[in-house]
């Protein structure tokens, strides 16, 4: 195996080598390396690449070399690690290697990108490495915010895996390591005090070095107004000024910096860090984080010199926790390894190792505070954590028609091609009917024209008489679908008489459990407020009731239909669109849940309110039968307002009852619509699309 990596990076940086070197001694044994290293100055150089390393400076030489290889079918490709931009700037090397990728994956060889985390974060420069990501045989980030941002897994930071088998024996450790950056402020008059204390409260010796050469000026003038010694570096013999920082680190009991390889690096050799900011940076947190490593940054800004003294202490006696989650790190950095070496020399990893790349599950929808509905199953989904499989969102609608929402759409339909590997991917898509339909509907068949997986999740209240009246559409758009989820039995047999061949599964939506409040005597109404919901129906049924005194109907939900709620009886609460977590925190409150629908498929607040031990109110409509039959809860006529009106008299006046309802409503829900018992059969359906 012929292994092309990149190996430039900035030539006065000593933590740029220590990153960069690590990986190629992962790769090594795995095949002969070719390493660009550009006009590398001859330190950087030697220090990085080894004797049997086949070394380029000429960045089209090694292009060509590459592309001959993996057109031969000899190549891999290794993207470097470090800091990458997700800028228009920082995506040359993404976009310039789309040919060679092409090549690559033509030929069946693998991609890796290891190590590296982003430093931009921009929308339109995410897309466009979305190619290059989806030819990635193996991606994972040093940062858990990257991992979000373009998918992937973490690891830590290759850096970790550097330094001293057993950091920090029996030796003194008389040193206290300052080095800050040169682009920010000198820190304040506040902080040169508490280095200076603390200095001479823990007797240490203070030392000011340069790890990157460009902050020489700001080292030394540290050193000077620290009272402490200047270890200088002029910017060459790169391998023995990292042995010498090494020699010093070994003797440092704490490490001062704001730059991130000082301080994993200080680490690797048993110091610990602290990183006193002057400004509101993550960096050094976030990939700290990813090696479990907490709260090693401190804003200093405004902070007295006891405050920042006190952090001080409060970092060097935590070396302890450090330490553990060093050693842990450099396992999980071994089984990174292993990965590496099972996709370029299968021949090589240990038994047993997998690439560990979960399936990834991409919803096709939107998520956000959109009161009930499909966005709010979307919303449970991306907040469960499945075991098997990992959860994208490809937002494809924002509520907002005009150029807005047709941008949205267009940007989802180009993303598509870019989901990621046709094997581990599954598209499940969320439609109802109408504009919905047509437009995920064209996402599902595109999707499926690409050959993924494909899963079509069914909502909506009129899916029946949509599909009745718009049969061919149902046809084609349903027909791309390897599994259509319904929620109702009426959904169902629609879908199958339309294609009977298709594999339909009933599948309930699932919400998670509620939270323990006090009981009040408060019935709430959550959904949109039209006739379709039953509004009407409901005033009219609480006029007839006459409740006592004490009982009030809360009526919750975007007002679609205002004529409905003009004129209010007594008692009667007009709430409007409520967040969710306001309209989950007023059904932790109430006694009775109440939705006289006339039409609904499986309706999220009825399920919500029985997770929240409310005793509900519904119409045997769509799928609301299977959920409140057998004493689960009341069920009522559609549009019977005397009817209504005895139930919620029965209620309001029969604690016990009540009582009774609620607690076979809440037994339901445990049992066949909580989340715990759900979600594994719908991850265990998302798995089997992709056989």
């Amino acid at each position: 195996m012929e292994i092309y990596v990149p190996g430039i990076g900035q030539y006065d940086n000593i933590g740029d080598i220590i990153l960069r070197r690590q990986l190629l001694k992962w790769l090594e044994p795995l095949g002969r390396l070719h390493v660009f290293v550009g006009n590398a100055p001859a330190g950087y150089a030697e220090s990085l690449v080894g004797e049997d390393h086949v070394v380029y400076r000429s960045f089209a030489a090694w292009y060509r070399a590459a592309l001959a290889d993996a057109v031969r079918g000899k190549a891999a490709y290794v993207f470097k690690p470090g800091e990458i931009q997700i800028t228009f700037a920082g995506l040359k090397e993404h976009l310039s290697m789309l040919p060679l990728l092409v090549a690559l994956k033509l030929r069946r060889k693998p991609v890796i990108r290891v190590g590296a985390g982003s430093r931009g974060f921009e929308p339109i420069p995410k897309l466009l490495m979305q190619p290059s990501l989806a030819m990635t045989d193996l991606v994972t980030w040093r940062d858990a915010r990257t991992a979000d941002f373009l998918g992937g897994t973490v690891m830590p930071d290759l850096a970790f895996g550097e330094g001293e088998a057993e950091p920090r024996g029996k030796d003194e450790r008389p040193v206290l390591v300052v080095s800050m950056r040169s682009d920010r402020p000198l820190p304040s008059d506040e902080w040169f005090g508490a280095v200076r204390s603390f200095a001479q409260q823990r007797d240490l010796e203070i030392v000011s070095v340069v790890q990157v050469e460009r902050d020489a000026e700001r080292s030394r003038l540290l050193a000077e107004r620290l009272g402490g010694r200047y270890h200088a570096w002029s910017g060459d013999d790169h391998e023995g000024h990292e042995q010498q920082l090494r020699e010093l680190y070994r003797k440092t009991t704490l490490a001062v910096s704001d730059r991130l390889h000082v301080l994993i690096t200080a680490v690797t050799e048993g110091a610990a860090p602290i990183a006193p900011l002057v400004d509101d940076s993550d960096k050094i947190d976030r990939h700290f984080s990813a090696a479990g490593i907490s709260h090693v940054s401190i804003r200093t800004r405004g902070l007295t010199e006891r405050v920042i003294r006190e952090a001080l202490a409060e970092a060097t006696d935590n070396w302890p926790k450090v330490q553990a989650a060093l050693f842990e790190a450099r396992t999980q950095l071994s089984e990174v390894q292993d990965r590496v070496t099972l996709l370029l020399r299968p021949d090589l990893a240990p038994a047993g190792t997998t690439t560990n790349l979960q399936p990834t599950v991409w919803h096709v929808g939107r998520k956000g505070e959109i009161a009930g509905g499909m966005t709010q199953v979307v919303n449970a989904y991306l907040s469960w954590p499945f075991g098997n499989v990992r959860q994208r969102l490809l937002v494809s609608r924002n509520g907002k028609k005009g150029l807005s929402g047709i941008a949205l759409f267009t940007a989802a339909l180009v993303r598509t091609p870019f989901l990621g590997r046709r094997g581990r991917t599954v598209v499940a898509v969320h439609l109802s009917q109408k504009g919905s339909f047509v437009r995920e509907g064209l996402i599902l068949r595109f999707a499926k024209l690409l050959r993924y997986p494909t899963v079509a999740h069914l909502h909506g209240s009129s899916f029946v008489s949509f599909a009745e009246g718009s049969p061919a559409l149902v046809r084609r758009t349903l027909g791309a679908a390897d599994v259509v989820v319904a929620l109702s039995e009426e959904t169902r047999d629609a879908v199958v008489s339309l294609l009977p061949d298709a594999r339909v599964t009933l599948v309930p939506n699932a919400v998670p459990e509620g939270r323990e409040r006090e009981k009040e005597q408060l019935v709430v109404f959550g959904g949109g407020v039209t006739r379709r919901k039953g509004v009407d129906v409901l005033v009219e049924a609480w006029k007839l009731a006459d409740p006592g005194a004490g009982w009030e109907l809360h009526i919750a939900g975007p007002i679609l239909e205002s004529d409905l709620v003009t004129d209010l009886p007594d008692g009667v609460r007009k709430q409007g669109a409520l967040e969710h977590d306001a309209l989950m925190t007023l059904l932790e409150r109430s006694t009775i849940a109440v939705l006289p629908s006339r039409d609904e498929a499986m309706p999220m607040f009825v399920l919500e309110a029985l997770a929240r031990k409310n005793a509900v109110i519904s119409t045997p409509v769509g799928g609301i039968p299977r959920v409140l039959g057998d004493g689960a809860g009341v069920l009522v006529a559609p549009g019977d307002a005397d009817e209504l009106a005895a139930a919620l008299r029965a209620l309001m006046d029969d604690a016990e009852q009540r009582s009774t309802v609620s607690a076979a409503g809440y037994d339901r829900f445990a049992s066949e619509f909580s989340a715990e018992a759900v979600y594994p059969k719908v991850e265990e359906l998302w798995l089997s699309v992709l056989d």
